[in-house]
């Protein structure tokens, strides 16, 4: 069974010469919206031909939205390289597994005020995430527990236990950075071999890490029956979340540039937290229409 030709509103053939403009929008727009276009076009022509200023309206309003389209498509796919791909891992495991060696740092006298702002912001970042995590999970935790008891344990249960190992494995290398750490300086630790290799060890232990927990994350979510509004608010706090890596990241080259005195640095953890605040309000802005669309589409919602 085929859909019907949008150059047929109301099971009719439409005049050619109005049909041939729809032309002028993309695909996905004329499989939409085609059949309505074409009926109020002809509606307000009452038989008449087009004329030379409808067909340039038309024009200019369908090249507009072939505009728009390829605006949203290139932005969701710059978004989804820098909220998805392994880079965003990589960094956060690496500056993660640094931060023992960092901590033995002392920043001179006149940059002490940076790296103190950039520790709160840290700080301030890791106990907003933490609540929004805990927000998020306390929304799904009804939805979870009816897919446990209809039989959806079996299905995660692998991947939990492969995320929980490999915290474990993180969290142990972790530790033992922290305990080599205490007895040596930070030149003593940058000089090492081997605490260099334990920090390249511990990074990729908490990539594999974070890799697996969002891989079980968006394993679930995909099976959860949510409510509307619990769908919309989870993309929002996902979003949230997610950017708070980055903005994490682009912080920790801030307070580093502190202890090194580094104004190429400083520079350059200003300019990604810029342009990372930019992609969290385009992004959460998308997350949040889409789940508006989604409660539309679902009525008042659950």
């Amino acid at each position: 069974m085929t859909s019907a030709d949008p150059g047929e509103p109301g099971g009719h053939p439409a005049d050619p010469a109005v049909a041939k403009m729809l032309r002028w929008y993309p695909r996905a727009w004329r499989e939409r919206y085609g059949k309505e276009f074409l009926a109020m076009v002809e509606d307000s022509l009452d038989g008449r031909r087009p004329t030379w200023r409808l067909r340039v309206s038309v024009a200019w309003a369908g090249l507009r939205e072939r505009g728009h389209q390829t605006r949203l498509t290139s932005q969701k796919a710059l978004l989804r390289s820098l909220t998805r791909g392994w880079l965003t891992f990589q960094v956060a495991g690496y500056l993660i597994a640094v931060l023992p060696s960092e901590f033995k740092a002392s920043p001179p006298p006149a940059r002490q005020w940076q790296a103190t702002a950039a520790l709160g912001v840290l700080t301030a970042i890791a106990a907003f995430t933490g609540v929004a995590l805990l927000a998020g999970s306390v929304a799904a935790a009804p939805a979870f527990v009816r897919y446990l008891q209809a039989g959806g344990w079996p299905k995660v249960r692998r991947r939990i236990a492969w995320a929980a190992g490999a915290t474990v494995a993180a969290g142990g290398a972790l530790a033992g950075l922290v305990l080599a750490s205490l007895s040596e300086s930070f030149s003593q630790l940058n000089g090492s071999p081997t605490y260099l290799a334990g920090v390249l060890a511990t990074s990729l232990a908490l990539v594999v890490a974070l890799w697996l927990w969002t891989s079980v994350i968006t394993t679930a979510a995909k099976r959860l029956d949510l409510a509307p509004r619990v769908r919309k608010a989870e993309k929002i706090l996902g979003m949230v979340a997610t950017f708070a890596v980055s903005v994490v990241i682009s912080v920790n080259v801030i307070w580093y540039s502190a202890i090194q005195s580094s104004v190429f640095q400083l520079l350059l953890g200003l300019t990604a937290l810029a342009a990372t605040a930019l992609a969290a309000a385009t992004k959460i802005r998308l997350a949040a229409r889409s789940g508006r669309r989604l409660r539309s589409a679902s009525g008042r919602g659950r």
